[in-house]
């Protein structure tokens, strides 16, 4: 009498196996294709120049940007201990 033996995690079939890595291997070489050319495609796109504006007026104060506050000096104090 030949006792039917279940199959384990650990008997695998050599042909699945070697079908698993090659899939394996076919898809990862697909994706780095697909990563190559993304990165390719997105240096090729034309970049459009920012209209000019004009120089602002030297007597009138920013009305918004940048503005250096307490809060920001404090910051900059504790960057510069480093």
């Amino acid at each position: 009498m030949t006792a039917i033996r279940t199959p384990t995690p650990f008997m695998t079939n050599k042909s699945d196996t070697r079908s698993a890595r090659r899939s394996f291997l076919q898809t990862s070489a697909s994706v780095g294709l697909l990563g190559a050319a993304l990165a390719l495609l997105s240096r090729a796109a034309p970049v459009q120049a920012a209209p000019q504006q004009d120089a602002p007026d030297p007597n009138q104060p920013p009305a918004s940007g940048y503005h250096e506050t307490d809060h920001i000096r404090k910051y900059y104090a504790k960057a510069r201990q480093f």
